[in-house]
């Protein structure tokens, strides 16, 4: 601190930093301009309007990790412009246009106010440009999409682990430049960016302002004020919506693929996300992204889904739980909302989701199945197949606990929807489908000598059980248990964890408990968590094998909640809380290409993404931890 004050004196008593309010900003006319206070850092290029250095801390704590701008060029020799520096701002003027500034930026502690100005005769002007390395910040822009990757205003800007601006401008008519891309296709090359570009005025509109405000969304919830736990809660409240703007959909990050078998998670979080701008909601997103899968769009899951061209899903059919994702989310968009003009204009598109989804049922008994058996040593075929679900790398077939677990929330939740639109026809189909689905549940998955519900049940009749923390918390969530099954089922899972030694709860949680063999393993890549052993046991902790994530801990620590079983829960919830106070699944391990969304316990990462949006669904059992 006394270093700081030192500074402070000294570049006061040199002319080059004055105060004004909450911030500072430098005013040495042969240095760049440079404004700091506890929520903005910025550094402006005095010969042209761009920025060199930029973060934010939407608490106000001036928590700043260093700049995430990509390297911009060297525009001194441009010779374009002038400039001046005035109180808190800086203004450039096009050289021989010197009346008003082309471009004007002004700061004010949380503030950011951009204005473009056209002169007439003065030569067109190039956007302004905030251009993240995604290496370095996995941010998004969230608002409605054009055609043209254009987002309308009021949107958002979000930096997971550092902050939020809503944006505005004072022109209806005028959209923002958004785009992303990791270049992972074959021949690509470049640094991978998230971009934003304000459009500069011109003849047809003379003057734009854009307003940055620095905020953070997050519930209101009183447990929540002032407890420094929870910081990382109120920076990344709404990580999980990240808006990839080639595929027009949310996805795994802003550059990464679309996944149909995901979407229901993100509704989950959009149910209880406060709105992120005065007319527009995350439910907004969540309808926005159905209306292209209605339109006929596949994601990863289905049949038909290539990214770039390049990869894809790969198997004869969808995966049993896109359906369902799909279901679950249009519904919870339609019943929160009560948009019945929504709902109906798209019904039919939904009710063919779930006429899918039924329609696997081929044996009658009120399970859906997918179309490759699940039996052990049956995933050596050729061409390469992927498995039931999101769980991409183990060997779910057949008849999947999860995906069933989806499908009778689905089958529900569109009743209730029929009953809305006055389809009762529709509501006592889907009812009774439900009600199947529920009886037949628990003796079908049940593992009477592990005390938990199995991954999946084989074509063979055989049960897969490899103590998945995620199959048994979702059947509790979603109520296709009595109270009393769902207490045993879960205190074995506590239990279990326990006896393995995995008690690091601020890497999450494992998917599964003891290690999946080669035989019932999907990859067969170590990387990805197929073992040379038969057990597995040499690629146990890494990837989907058991590697610690968190990815799907919500379902665990929301049904230990809802059984009462709060010790429990907040033994997980609370750490993870410090985990994302650190950003703790984002990024890098030191010295290691491999990121942090998946680790081993003992914390080496086996992650690919960088930022996988599904880690963060853990934070909305806030509203069960304050309880």
């Amino acid at each position: 601190m006394a270093t700081r004050r030192n500074f402070i004196k000294k570049s006061f008593l040199s002319g080059l930093l004055i105060y004004k309010g909450a911030g500072f900003w430098e005013t040495s006319p042969d240095d760049p301009f440079t404004y700091s206070s506890k929520y903005l850092r910025l550094t402006l290029d005095r010969a042209y309007p761009q920025l060199l250095e930029f973060d934010v801390d939407s608490l106000g704590g001036s928590q700043f990790y260093g700049s995430p701008l990509l390297p911009v060029p060297d525009k001194s020799g441009a010779n374009a412009f002038t400039n001046k520096v005035g109180r808190n701002r800086i203004s450039w003027f096009l050289k021989g246009f010197q009346n008003k500034p082309a471009w004007e930026m002004k700061c004010d502690e949380k503030t950011i106010t951009i204005r473009t100005q056209y002169t007439e005769g003065a030569p067109a002007m190039d956007p302004f440009v905030i251009a993240i390395a995604q290496k370095l910040n996995h941010a998004t822009v969230l608002g409605l999409l054009t055609p043209e990757k254009k987002i309308g205003f009021p949107c958002l800007f979000h930096l997971p682990g550092r902050g939020t601006f809503r944006m505005h401008c004072d022109r209806s008519e005028v959209t923002l430049g958004y785009d992303a891309y990791r270049f992972k296709a074959k021949g690509d090359k470049g640094t991978p960016f998230v971009k934003a570009e304000f459009q500069a005025a011109d003849a047809k509109t003379p003057s734009i302002t854009y307003t940055l405000e620095a905020v953070a969304v997050f519930p209101d919830l009183k447990d929540i004020r002032g407890d420094a736990r929870l910081d990382g809660l109120r920076r990344n409240f709404i990580n999980i919506f990240q808006l990839n703007p080639r595929e027009k959909v949310l996805a795994n990050n802003s550059a990464s693929d679309p996944c149909a078998f995901t979407l229901f998670l993100y509704a989950e979080m959009a149910r209880r996300t406060p709105k992120l701008t005065s007319d527009f909601s995350a439910l907004d997103l969540i309808r926005s992204s159905l209306d292209v899968y209605l339109g006929g769009y596949k994601g990863y899951g289905q049949v038909g889904y290539y990214y770039n061209n390049q990869y894809g899903w790969l198997s004869k059919f969808d995966s049993t739980d896109s359906a369902p994702s799909l279901i679950i989310s249009a519904c919870y968009y339609i019943l929160d909302t009560k948009d019945k003009t929504w709902a109906r204009k798209n019904y039919a598109g939904i009710k063919s989701w779930a006429a899918k989804m039924i329609q696997t049922d081929t044996n009658g008994d009120g399970i859906i199945e997918y179309g490759h058996s699940g039996n052990t040593g049956s995933w050596d075929q050729k061409p390469f197949q992927r498995p039931a679900n999101w769980w991409d790398a183990i060997g779910f077939g057949h008849d999947d606990a999860y995906s069933n677990a989806l499908a009778y929330r689905a089958a529900g939740l569109l009743a209730e929807v029929a009953a809305l639109l006055g389809e009762t026809s529709d509501q006592n189909e889907l009812t009774a489908f439900a009600e199947k689905l529920k009886a037949g549940y628990f003796n079908h998955f049940y593992n009477a000598d592990t005390g938990v519900l199995a991954g999946w049940r084989s074509a063979d009749g055989q049960l897969h059980d490899y103590y998945f923390t995620f199959v048994n918390g979702v059947a509790v969530c979603y109520g296709l248990l009595t109270p009393e099954q769902g207490r045993q089922v879960m205190q074995r899972i506590v239990q279990k964890m326990k006896e393995v030694g995995f008690s690091n709860f601020k890497m999450g949680l494992p998917g599964n408990l003891i290690p999946v063999p080669p035989a019932d393993y999907v990859a067969h890549e170590k990387h990805w968590g197929h073992g040379d052993k038969p057990d597995g046991s040499d690629a146990f902790q890494i990837y989907e094998n058991g590697g610690a994530t968190g990815c799907y801990a919500y379902f665990t620590i929301k049904a230990l909640y809802e059984l009462g079983l709060r010790k429990e829960a907040d033994d997980i919830f609370l750490p993870m809380m410090e985990a994302y106070k650190e950003n703790g699944f984002d990024g890098h391990c030191d010295g290691s290409n491999y990121t942090k969304d998946w680790k081993t316990w003992d914390g080496q990462c086996w992650g690919y993404e960088g930022f996988l949006v599904d880690s963060y669904l853990p934070m909305l059992a806030v509203y069960d931890w304050q309880r």
